[in-house]
């Protein structure tokens, strides 16, 4: 009984290893993303059950073999994987190049297919996505960051969204990427751009529909200004400027961009505008030839740009035309593509710190305290040496006192003072108080007949009793108060 105890748990040990190492595995393989397929030498797939074939072509055997960085193409309906289906098949497809994957989605549906194989003549695809929503994110902008597939906001239900979606390889569903607030993308015509270097996502304006509330019934929908900037590391929109007026209206009404890496180039049949975002810059070029080109371009062919040519592949035909765009003729604009934009919130508190500078500055000037009015007086009267410094004759007994005293060397005591002033009979208060008044006031006069900060009549402490002061005056102002006194 023992024995077959042991060996059941030895048993189920094992049988619980298999089970968390399957489990693990799978997880791996969920979040690496590519789904690895065995194929013959000639790289066709072993097993085609389940895979979509995709005819190659130049146009696409480029874009696979020489795109390095990240890369997003909108293709009409039918454009690479046909579809006998009254909702799929008249959807808007969109390639997806990522460093390591090949990948088509379908607009207004979840659905996406990643290349597993390609020969020279065919690519095979297999639908990785267990999604069966459509309809719900018409006109979504697609962009990628790694292997990571994106889109964001998009029509579906009678409104657009401005939610933020990632395909999750792990359960083959799209995740929703929280953001600190909503922002609807153009759709009728798409705006958005994506910086690849920096992953960062621009929309220039905001296109709120919403056939649900009266108003909203055009295709058109609320535009609502401002340029809106997406941080794809903390997944955090700010608002950075507002496009201005005539350039927003250029953007409204270009149905075809044709993207860069530092925007796109619009044209309105008689110019071409470079929106660069990277810059915050327009650029034109006045080439009515160019124009035209572009003017004619539509939504039958995709459009890929790099390095100065402009390739349009039409997947109805298979045909493939070429246009060259030189950068070097596009003039910069003097205005920026958008400006600074403060709302009331943030321009209140500016307003209240302006008014109060000024309301400082008016006081400072027209309310002088009065050590600026004294200061004031004092500059005024610089260059009148005869100023009317002329001493009472109580200040001049005191001065003369003073003097006599310095002159051999002693100082004069409150008694001195008090007997020359004619107030050694007062109370002590009195005595105090009159004695104060006389030897500022002398002070004073001195101040402004000298221009100079200095006191004529300084004290120090008695020495035989510390609670009293002595007073005298330096003997290097004894020749400037008598030149005063006698001048």
């Amino acid at each position: 009984m023992s024995y077959s105890i042991i060996e059941n748990h030895s048993f189920m040990k094992k049988l619980l290893l298999v089970v968390l190492s399957s489990f693990f595995i799978s997880i791996v393989g969920f979040s690496q993303g590519p789904v690895i397929v065995s194929t013959d030498s000639l790289g066709v797939p072993l097993d085609t059950a389940g895979l979509i074939t995709v005819k190659n072509s130049q146009f696409l055997s480029k874009i696979v073999e020489n795109s390095k960085s990240p890369l997003v193409l909108r293709g009409p309906a039918q454009s690479f994987i046909q579809f006998n289906h009254p909702v799929l098949g008249i959807r808007e497809q969109v390639a997806i190049k990522t460093p390591n994957n090949f990948f088509i989605a379908i607009s207004g549906a979840g659905r996406i297919y990643q290349q597993i194989a390609v020969t020279d003549s065919l690519l095979y695809f297999k639908r990785i996505d267990d999604n069966e929503n459509i309809n719900y994110n018409l006109g979504a902008f697609y962009f990628s960051i790694g292997e990571t597939v994106y889109n964001q906001g998009g029509y579906g239900f009678w409104k657009t969204n401005g939610t933020l979606r990632g395909f999750n390889f792990k359960d083959g569903e799209w995740d929703v990427f929280p953001t600190n607030i909503e922002v609807y993308n153009p759709i009728f015509p798409s705006s958005s751009w994506f910086d690849a270097s920096k992953n960062a996502l621009y929309i220039p304006y905001q296109q709120l529909i919403n056939s649900g509330l009266k108003g909203f019934q055009s295709a058109a929908g609320t535009v609502i200004d401002g340029v809106m900037y997406l941080d794809c590391k903390t997944w955090d929109w700010l608002h950075i400027g507002k496009v201005r007026s005539n350039y927003l209206n250029i953007l409204k009404s270009s149905k075809i961009k044709v993207y860069n890496e530092s925007g796109y180039f619009v044209s309105d049949g008689e110019d071409v505008y470079w929106f660069n975002f990277l810059n915050n810059s327009v650029s034109v070029n006045s080439n009515r030839a160019l124009a035209q080109s572009i003017n004619r371009l539509d939504n039958s062919s995709i459009h890929y740009y790099k390095e100065g040519i402009l390739y349009s592949y039409f997947p109805a035909t298979g045909a493939l035309d070429t246009l060259v765009i030189d950068e070097s003729k596009f003039v910069k604009e003097p205005e920026p593509m958008w400006g600074l934009q403060l709302d009331l919130a943030t321009i209140w508190p500016l307003l209240l710190c302006l008014f109060l500078f000024v309301v400082s500055l008016w006081y400072f000037f027209k309310i002088p305290t009065k050590k600026v009015q004294k200061r004031t007086t004092e500059t005024l009267m610089l260059g009148i040496k005869k100023l009317d410094v002329s001493f009472n004759q109580t200040e001049l007994s005191l001065i003369d006192l003073l003097i006599e005293k310095s002159l051999v060397g002693a100082t004069a005591t409150i008694n001195d003072i008090n007997y020359v002033l004619g107030i050694k009979d007062k109370n002590v208060g009195m005595q105090k108080k009159v004695r104060s008044d006389v030897i500022n006031g002398i002070n004073e006069r001195f101040k402004y007949a000298t221009s100079q900060d200095i006191q004529l009549v300084l004290s120090v402490r008695s020495e035989t009793d510390k609670r009293y002061f002595e007073y005298f005056i330096a003997k290097d102002q004894i020749k400037e108060v008598q030149k005063l006194i006698t001048g």
